[in-house]
């Protein structure tokens, strides 16, 4: 290939995506195979190629985690059409589809369309599927609903062809109060709904923060907005996504995120672009503040999710299953449709630790729904908790994957099943993940994986995790240290032992280690025995 002579350093990628951003999938199909520029482009429709040779992932795009039964119904019998029964629910509250055959695409595609569903912009260097807080819409803590928001956004961005070729991936999520439920400070564009007071009257808008990101280095985002009036959202958004736009690394894809922009230039000057070009395309700055603002609102637990069976603000409650490692059958993804079609709101609710709830439950149905769920093999109880991990696809599905989550998955599980654990099993989290691009993000929990290859002498090199405590989404992980698989589980165990023994306030594995240190903590664990 001849690179254009234009002066500017950019990738490969960058003059795939100029010769055209669309792609035929009957014609694909005909043909039987794509070409590395189609596969490239393929992405931006949501369709990635796997692990296994000839094998393709589809994502389908679920806007703030809600699909209605109807939805469901068609993705589960999409499933066991075109692949092999399987639905895998991501951190981003999107639904994955595994084993697909080129020949199958289009018709794939057109089934879901006939529910309102779709893949496009499901990957690629694009606004990715826009994440909410999971209980949005009735939670009583909440500002202010912030799924319609979340929802509108997609269907906007996605209708904007000039931001169809960012850099790379630019991804968005709406938490509904300070709890941050749906984890602003590592997206790119966190937005947070907040409530002050105007001359005595109660004034509705957001607080905008942007850089933030995991990877090979995580960044924690940085406050863009104070205050955003409800009215001037969207345009606040598109802003930002043209500030990446224009200033994002085109060369090298490593750098190429948002975060090393606000990293690079400074928020003062992010902000100072962003006003710009929303004064360049004649939309208003009135309202828009960014020195600090007192909010006002009822006050908000640490962490609200891990409450059981939630009541909303309209005194209906959220009943979950547990989905182990986001993973569900067709048939048990049907199954919790009816029960949300009999008890529920006729919807169901995706989130980012790739559970399922049903909402809109009267109290007096929540055993009924429960022993339902049951019977279909899910955990009702423990939501948010050590016996809810969270581990990514790892060398199951994903090429870039060097270790096999789910086999750590298992080991754990086990482990914080044990009984005596049940006094500590809300107080903390523990999330696993293949590779440096942190899917299941390993930095902001309590226990945190990334995997690895370890150097062992006898073996060479053998699987292994770097192994982190203490994280939330403002303060990463410590490191533990780097340890081979087989060694986790019993360093796990010492940690859990050493908290349970030591837990005198209630407090979570995080406060814990910040109150005890690091080095206090690892002196007590067999680790260095084992490395």
């Amino acid at each position: 290939m001849q690179y254009k002579m234009d002066f500017r350093r950019r990738s490969e990628e960058e003059y795939i995506k100029d010769n055209g951003m669309f792609i035929d999938y009957d014609e694909i199909a005909r043909k039987g195979k794509m070409s590395k520029e189609e596969a490239l482009i393929s992405k931006w429709y949501g369709v990635y190629q796997s692990r296994q040779a000839g094998d393709h992932m589809a994502r389908i795009v679920v806007p703030g985690g809600k699909v209605n039964t109807a939805q469901a119904r068609v993705v589960a019998e999409a499933s066991r059409k075109y692949s092999y029964g399987l639905i895998s629910i991501t951190t981003r509250q999107a639904l994955q589809l595994h084993f697909l055959q080129l020949g199958i695409l289009p018709d794939f595609m057109r089934e879901l369309a006939t529910v309102g569903l779709t893949t496009f912009h499901g990957c690629g260097d694009v606004t990715r599927p826009i994440a909410a807080c999971p209980l949005a819409e009735a939670c009583k803590y909440k500002r202010f609903n912030v799924l319609p928001y979340a929802q509108e956004a997609m269907r906007e961005i996605n209708k904007m062809r000039d931001l169809d070729n960012l850099p790379r991936k630019y991804k968005i999520s709406f938490s509904g109060c300070s709890a941050n439920c749906a984890q602003p400070y590592m997206q790119c564009n966190g937005i947070i709904a907040v409530t002050k007071n105007e001359n005595g009257v109660q004034k509705d808008g957001f607080k905008f923060v942007i850089g933030g990101g995991m990877g090979w280095k995580a960044y924690v985002a940085k406050d863009l907005f104070s205050f955003v009036p409800k009215e001037n959202y969207l345009d606040v958004i598109r802003a930002i996504a043209l500030l990446y736009r224009e200033h994002g690394d085109r060369f090298n894809r490593t750098t190429s995120r948002l975060k090393v922009v606000v990293d690079a230039y400074g928020i003062d000057k992010c902000r100072e672009i962003v006003l710009d070009f929303l004064k360049q395309e004649g939309k208003s700055v009135e309202g828009l503040e960014w020195e600090s603002v007192d909010y006002i609102g009822t006050d908000v637990p640490k962490r609200p999710l891990i409450e059981e069976d939630p009541v909303g603000t309209d005194g209906l409650v959220t009943v979950r299953a547990i989905i182990p490692k986001g993973e569900i059958h067709a048939d048990n993804l049907d199954a919790l449709a009816e029960i949300a079609e009999k008890y529920g709101n006729q919807n169901l609710y995706t989130d980012n630790r790739q559970n399922l709830s049903i909402h809109g439950v009267e109290p007096k149905n929540i055993e009924k729904v429960k022993n339902a769920i049951h019977e279909l093999g899910f955990r009702t109880e423990g939501f948010f908790g050590i016996r809810d991990i969270v581990s990514c696809v790892g060398t199951t599905h994903c090429p870039k994957a060097v270790s096999g989550t789910r086999n750590l998955f298992d080991a754990l599980l086990k482990i914080t099943q044990e009984s005596k654990y049940d006094l500590i099993q809300k107080q903390g989290f523990i999330n696993i993940t293949g590779c440096p691009n942190s899917c299941s993000p390993y930095r902001i929990a309590d226990i945190g994986f990334r995997g690895m290859r370890i150097r062992a002498e006898e073996e060479g090199a053998v699987e292994g995790y770097e192994m982190l405590i203490g994280g939330n989404e403002e303060a990463h992980g410590k490191k533990v240290g780097d340890f081979k698989s087989e060694d986790i589980p019993n360093i796990v165990r010492d940690l859990l032992d050493l908290f349970l023994a030591e837990n005198l306030n209630k407090e979570t594995i995080r406060e814990f280690i910040d109150r005890k240190g690091l080095d206090y903590v690892k002196s007590k664990l067999l680790y260095e025995e084992i490395k």
